[in-house]
C-alpha cells in the first residue's frame, strides 16, 4: 500500500512537470525581454544556483523579505509552502515543516526544525527570536537534515544568511510607523576599516503600545520592547584565508500575549472553582479580545548573546578547511497568563538559562568528477529550566484542608553531542550526479529534576500527608522549599536523576538528472533523527520524568525544477512520503494518586505524504507573480492509545491526524512596478494572500480543539528611486481583520486559544547611503 502511495505521489510530480512544459509551448515569446533573477544558495555548504540543488529549498532574498514584511519566523508562513509556526503556552516558538514539528515547552527540548545563522546553530527555539536582522537571504531546507548541517533534525533546517561586510562604504536607515503606535527602526553601516579588515554593524528595535483589549475592564496588553544588534568583522589577509567574527545579541522586554477563554473543559456541578471563573465570558471571534489577571506584570526580560568565529582557509586549489566556533547564552525571565480570564486561577512563570558551545571542523575538496566533504562536530549544552505554576488559594483545594497556591518545576540538563559526517557528489555523466552522505551522532544527556514546594510548606504538607497514606517505608519527607516528587517505589521524595545515552546514523542518497539546461529532476532517500529529551513539568512521581527517546524519519522525495526562459517562468514541484518512527509528543500517564498526569511519549508508527508546488512568473516587464501550494496528509499507524486532554478512559488515536498540520497551505504574491511621471522614480503595488485549511490543537478529534481555516490578505503601495536609494511604502497586513487561531489547548479547567494579529497598517521608509 505504501509503495502504491509513493508511486502516486511521484506521478503527481510528473503531471505538474508536463503541465509546465505545455504552458511553455503555448505562451513562449510573450516575455522575451524579461528574465528571472538567479538565486545562489549555500544549502550544501557551497555556493550553488538553487536550480542545480537536488532538494526542496525555499529561498527568500533581501527584496522579498522587505516587500513581504518578514520581521520574524512567524512571517515565513506567508512565503514558505509547508511551513507552520505556533507558540507553546510558555511563549516558546515551535517550527514545523511538512507536518514535522515538536510542540514541547521544556527549555531543553531539541527542535524538529533546526535554526542557523550563517551555519552556526541556534540549538534551542528560545534562542531564535532575533535571527532576522540585516539578512542577505533565508534558506529553508525541507526533509531530514544532518549530513551537512551541525545538528540532526527530522523536519528540516532554516539557515539565515547575514549580509556580509562590504569593501566599500555603505549605510542604510529603515523606519516604520504602524497601528498601535508601533515604531520599528533599524539600519546598518558597513565598509573597510583597514586594507584587510572590513566591518558591518547592524541594529534594530521594535517599540509599540498594547494591542490586546480586556473584555471585562478598561485594560490593555501586548506592548513590545525589543532590541537586536550584530557586529561582523571580516579579516582577509590573503585571497585564500578569511576570518569572520560575529558578535550578536538581543533583549526582549515585551509583554506576553494573553490567551482567549474558549469555555470550560470540566463539569460544573461540585467543582470548587469560584463562580466568577465558572461564569467568565467566552471571548468573541476578535483577535484583540482577551482577559488576564488584573495587576499582574506579564512582561518578559529575556536576553541572548552569541560570539561566533568562522575561519575559511583554501589549503590548496582543490581543498578548503572551515572551522566554526561559537558560544551562546540565553537568560529567560517571563510571566504568562494561562487561563484567559480575569480570575487568578492559573499563571505560569518561566525562568532559566541555556549556555551552548559549538565547534565544527570540516574539509571540502574537488576532483574532476567528485565534490566531497568530511567533518566533525562537538556541542556542549547546559540548561537550567525553572517553571512557576501560580494558582489562587481559594481555587486550589486538593485533599481536605490542604491547599497549595504555587509550585515550581525544576529541570537541569547537561548535554554533550559529538558527530562525524561526510558527503559527496559524484558526476556519473555530464547530466547525472549521485549524492551520498552520512552522519554518526552520539549524545549524552544527564538530567536532574523535580517539582518543588514554593517555600511556604503548603505543597510539602500535602505530600507528607500522602506519604503516610500510601507507604510505611519512606525515609525522606518533603520540607518547605524542597522537592515533593516521589522518586522511588517507597515514595521517598527528592531530586530525580537519570541519564539518556543515544547514538544514530543518519544518511542521504540522491540522484540529480539535468535533463536539459533548464530542467532538473531529482530523487532522494534520507533518514534523519531528532534527539530525545527529559521534560520540565509538574510531576508527583518520577515516572512522569522519564525521557522521550529519539525519533527517526525515513523520507522519500522526488521533484523537479524547471525554468522557461522564453516566458520568464520557474516551476518547482515535489512529492514526498515520510515513514515516521517514535514521533515525540507530550501525552499523559496514569498516576496512582492523582490520576492522569502529563509525560513525554513516543508514537511508535505514523506517516506523512504530500505534494508541493511553486510558480514564479514575470509575464511582462514590471509584473511578478509568486504562487506556492502544499498539500499533506498525516496519519498515526499501528495501534497507539493514550488519554484525551479532557480526561476519561484511554482513546485509540490510530488513524488520527497530527495536530497543527493543515492539509492545505497556499500563498500567492503579485507585485507590479512601473516608472512614474516623475524622473527616476518607480511606483509599485503588491498584494499577498495566505491560506491555511483547518487543523486542530491535539491528537484527539475533539471539536473544542478545532482550528478553523483562514485566509489573510496583505497590501502594499509605494514609491522607490530607480537607483534604489530610497523607498516609501504604505502597507496593510491582514487588511480584512480576519479572525484566526494559531494555537488551542486545554488549560487547567478551561480551553484557551492564542490568536493571530488583527489588521495592522502603517508606512515604512528606507534610505541607502
Amino acid at each position: 500500500m505504501r509503495t502504491y502511495r509513493q508511486l502516486a505521489l511521484a506521478s503527481t510530480a510528473v503531471v505538474l512537470m508536463s503541465a509546465g512544459g505545455a504552458l511553455a509551448q503555448t505562451t513562449a515569446g510573450s516575455a522575451a525581454n524579461v528574465t528571472l533573477d538567479e538565486l545562489v544558495v549555500t544549502a550544501q555548504k557551497r555556493e550553488q544556483n538553487i536550480n542545480d540543488v537536488g532538494m526542496s529549498i525555499s529561498a527568500i532574498g533581501t527584496e522579498e523579505i522587505a516587500a513581504r514584511g518578514v520581521k520574524g519566523a512567524e512571517d515565513l508562513v506567508r512565503i514558505v509552502p509547508g511551513f507552520t509556526f505556533t507558540r507553546t503556552q510558555f511563549n516558546e516558538p515551535v517550527y514545523s515543516l511538512r507536518g514535522v514539528g515538536y510542540i514541547e515547552s521544556s527549555l531543553a527540548a531539541n527542535p524538529a526544525v533546526s535554526v542557523y545563522v550563517d551555519e552556526v546553530p541556534l540549538p534551542y527555539p528560545s534562542m531564535t527570536r532575533g535571527a532576522i536582522l540585516d539578512l542577505q537571504r533565508v534558506e529553508v531546507l525541507k526533509g531530514p537534515q544532518g549530513t551537512l548541517f551541525g545538528q540532526n533534525s527530522t523536519g528540516g533546517a532554516i539557515n539565515y544568511v547575514a549580509a556580509r561586510p562590504t569593501q566599500t562604504f555603505e549605510a542604510a536607515i529603515d523606519a516604520t510607523y504602524g497601528r498601535f503606535d508601533t515604531v520599528e527602526a533599524g539600519g546598518h553601516v558597513s565598509g573597510p576599516i583597514t586594507n584587510t579588515l572590513a566591518g558591518r554593524l547592524s541594529l534594530s528595535t521594535t517599540q509599540s503600545g498594547p494591542w490586546q483589549q480586556s473584555q471585562t475592564r478598561n485594560d490593555e496588553l501586548g506592548r513590545a520592547n525589543e532590541w537586536v544588534g550584530r557586529l561582523l568583522l571580516e579579516w582577509r589577509p590573503s585571497d585564500d584565508f578569511t576570518v569572520l567574527l560575529n558578535v550578536n545579541g538581543w533583549r526582549d522586554r515585551s509583554e506576553n500575549q494573553a490567551p482567549q477563554n474558549r469555555g470550560l473543559s470540566i463539569a460544573v456541578p461540585g467543582n470548587p472553582l469560584p463562580p466568577e471563573f465558572l461564569n467568565a465570558p467566552v471571548a468573541p471571534r476578535n483577535n484583540r479580545a482577551a482577559d488576564w489577571d488584573e495587576g499582574r506584570d506579564f512582561s518578559r526580560d529575556n536576553t541572548f548573546g552569541q560570539a561566533a568565529l568562522r575561519i575559511d582557509w583554501d589549503v590548496s586549489d582543490d581543498v578548503a578547511l572551515t572551522s566554526i566556533t561559537a558560544y551562546q547564552r540565553l537568560d529567560r525571565d517571563s510571566f504568562n497568563e494561562a487561563d484567559g480570564t480575569p480570575v487568578e486561577v492559573l499563571s505560569l512563570g518561566t525562568y532559566g538559562r541555556v549556555s551552548s558551545f559549538v565547534q565544527e571542523l570540516r574539509l571540502t575538496g574537488d576532483t574532476a568528477r567528485l565534490h566531497w566533504l568530511v567533518g566533525a562536530n562537538y556541542q556542549s549544552d547546559d540548561i537550567h529550566d525553572l517553571q512557576l505554576v501560580a494558582l489562587d488559594k481559594s481555587t486550589s483545594a486538593v485533599v481536605g484542608p490542604f491547599h497549595y497556591p504555587a509550585l515550581y518545576n525544576l529541570a537541569d540538563s547537561s548535554i554533550e553531542t559529538w558527530a562525524l559526517f561526510a558527503s559527496g557528489e559524484y558526476s556519473l555523466s555530464d547530466s547525472l550526479k549521485l549524492e551520498l552522505g552520512a552522519r554518526y551522532t552520539n549524545a549524552s544527556n544527564s538530567y536532574a529534576g523535580c517539582s518543588k514546594d514554593a517555600g511556604e510548606g503548603d505543597l510539602a504538607r500535602l505530600f507528607g500527608f500522602l506519604q503516610g497514606l500510601v507507604s510505611n517505608s519512606y525515609t525522606v519527607s518533603p520540607v518547605p522549599g524542597g522537592c515533593v516528587t516521589f522518586v522511588d517505589t517507597n515514595f521517598n521524595v527528592g531530586m530525580f536523576t537519570d541519564k539518556l545515552d543515544e547514538d544514530n546514523l543518519s544518511w542521504r542518497a540522491g540522484l540529480n538528472w539535468k535533463a536539459t539546461e533548464d530542467l532538473l529532476i531529482y530523487g532522494n532517500i534520507s533518514k534523519g533523527y531528532k534527539a530525545g529529551n527529559f521534560p520540565t513539568l509538574s510531576a508527583s512521581s518520577y515516572t512522569q520524568l522519564f525521557p522521550v527517546t529519539q525519533e527517526e524519519l525515513l523520507a522519500y522525495e522526488v521533484g523537479f525544477k524547471a525554468t522557461f526562459p522564453a516566458i520568464a517562468m520557474q516551476i518547482n514541484g515535489a512529492a514526498f512520503y515520510y515513514d515516521y518512527t517514535n514521533k515525540q509528543l507530550r501525552g499523559r500517564v496514569t498516576d496512582p494518586i492523582f490520576g492522569q498526569l502529563e509525560a513525554l511519549l513516543n508514537i511508535p508508527e505514523s506517516h506523512i505524504q504530500g505534494v508541493e508546488g511553486q510558480i514564479v512568473w514575470k509575464p511582462v516587464e514590471g509584473l511578478r507573480a509568486n504562487l506556492g501550494v502544499s498539500y499533506l496528509k498525516t496519519e498515526i499507524d499501528g495501534d497507539f492509545s493514550n488519554y484525551s486532554q479532557f480526561g476519561g478512559p484511554p482513546v485509540n488515536f490510530t488513524g488520527n491526524e497530527f495536530p497543527y498540520a493543515p492539509k492545505l497551505q497556499a500563498s500567492g504574491d503579485v507585485e507590479y512596478r512601473h516608472a512614474s511621471s516623475w524622473s527616476d522614480v518607480d511606483w509599485f503595488g503588491g498584494a499577498s494572500v495566505t491560506y491555511q485549511s483547518k487543523t486542530k490543537g491535539g491528537l484527539e478529534n475533539d471539536p473544542r480543539l478545532a482550528i478553523d481555516s483562514y485566509a489573510l490578505v496583505d497590501l502594499r503601495l509605494g514609491l522607490e528611486s530607480e537607483a534604489a536609494r530610497w523607498k516609501v511604502t504604505l502597507w496593510g497586513r491582514n487588511v480584512t481583520d480576519q479572525y484566526y487561531q494559531v494555537q488551542i489547548l486545554k488549560a487547567q479547567d478551561n480551553v484557551i486559544a492564542y490568536t493571530g494579529r488583527p489588521a495592522t497598517y502603517g508606512v515604512s521608509v528606507s534610505h541607502r547611503f
